[in-house]
């Protein structure tokens, strides 16, 4: 058995990084940056208003309020012709460029026109005030963002500042999920008196997608060894297989004489982490395999720790684990397993602290209880408790940000 840190390690040992593609900027959301992308050109591209208002030289309004002769106008879009003299202003528009001679913008609340030609303004205004210098923001050549950057809302509108109409972005990797187990049957089933239907394909399918990948699904194979192993030989052009249950040292856990039977080479099967300790994981080929735990939290908790962070290295992700924070415990939490644990909580901002609820949960079997979590409180192997009040380290869940109605 491997701790937690081990096993991670050698995942991302063995995780290589896959090639790069061009896409349209449209399509680029949620990809991760192959290329650093630099400003080709300085932003703002020129001195700009930051608000609508009147350009003007500062020196001229020291003494407020003063009038000054209004000698054109400045919009947004247009090169300025006009020169602001001693005693002059020019209405502007946020975004306009600031027109020769002025030194400040006074804001349209601070001034009074008194017609057509001529505007009061009535509170001095500093040099440089309301102006956002030519490249403030960026320089030609800087780096605006960086490779390894996955590609969000923000992200899309630096592009687009940046002309990237197509983008670099390294490849999605495919992801083959298969489930094993005579007790499951498809969702839309009935189940009988012994049998589940299947959540695990359809979670840690969603879990590959949301970490950037293509997914395939091999359904469901009977415990039978010569069953699973066809089953993954469907699976053999992915880049990562992802094998639910079957992993325990049941009679029936079958998975690993599969996998053996097929050439794989096994880097651990057991790990120091609750839920979830039955992991295996290995390379078949060129795939990189994972056999989860059959119950839907321990495959749920495994796929954060372990799946994510390998997707992500495929794809050449800076940022490959959850954010992890200190929580304040609102009630205590045991760990007896000798194996760092997992505990679910509803974790909130509460008084200038992030407060930790731990969940009432029946086990890695209640996949209720985690869906109701937004974070996991860690405690480490050797830990045996942590009481109320007490600071730990909680795993924030992507749906941390979320109201999810957990019960406390």
């Amino acid at each position: 058995m491997v701790s937690v840190e081990q096993a991670l390690e050698i995942v991302l040992r063995e995780t290589p990084a896959l090639p790069a593609e061009e896409v349209p900027l449209e399509d680029a959301l949620g990809r991760v940056l192959a290329h650093d992308v630099v400003a080709d050109r300085d932003l703002p591209p020129f001195a700009r208003a930051a608000m609508d208002g009147y350009a003007l030289r500062a020196a001229d309004v020291q003494q407020a309020p003063a009038a000054l002769e209004v000698v054109g106008e400045v919009r947004a879009g247009e090169w300025p012709t006009l020169v602001v003299e001693t005693g002059q202003a020019a209405r502007i528009m946020t975004g306009a460029p600031l027109p020769q001679g002025a030194t400040a913008i006074q804001q349209v609340e601070k001034t009074r026109p008194l017609d057509e030609f001529r505007v009061t303004i009535t509170a001095a205004v500093a040099e440089g005030q309301n102006i956002a210098p030519r490249g403030c923001e960026v320089r030609s050549g800087d780096v605006v963002l960086a490779k390894g950057r996955v590609v969000d809302p923000a992200a899309i509108g630096v592009l687009a500042t940046a002309g990237c109409a197509s983008v670099g972005v390294s490849c999605r990797p495919l992801v083959a999920v298969l489930v094993t187990g005579d007790e499951i049957v498809e969702v839309a089933a009935t189940p009988g008196p012994s049998q589940i239907r299947n959540s695990n394909g359809p979670a840690v399918a969603a879990q590959a997608r949301l970490a950037g990948a293509d997914v395939r699904l091999l359904g469901v194979a009977p415990d039978r060894q010569q069953a699973i192993a066809e089953a993954l030989r469907a699976g053999l052009a992915a880049d990562v297989l992802l094998v639910s249950g079957g992993v325990s040292a049941g009679e029936y856990d079958l998975v690993e004489p599969a996998l053996i039977e097929l050439g794989a080479t096994l880097l651990f099967t057991r790990v120091a982490v609750k839920p979830g300790a039955p992991l295996v994981f290995g390379r078949l080929g060129k795939a990189l395999v994972f056999g989860l735990p059959g119950n839907p939290v321990s495959a749920q908790v495994c796929c954060d720790l372990f799946v994510r962070a390998a997707l992500l290295k495929l794809q050449g992700a800076s940022v490959l684990s959850r954010p992890r924070v200190g929580v304040e415990l609102a009630a205590s939490v045991r760990n007896r397993s000798g194996r760092k644990s997992h505990t679910p909580a509803s974790v909130r901002y509460e008084d200038g602290r992030l407060l930790a609820r731990p969940l009432r949960s029946a086990g890695s079997g209640d996949l209720v209880a985690h869906a109701r979590a937004n974070a996991l409180v860690v405690l480490e192997a050797e830990r045996e408790e942590a009481a109320q009040g007490e600071t730990v380290e909680a795993l924030l869940l992507g749906r941390f940000l979320e109201d999810d109605g957990a019960a406390p």
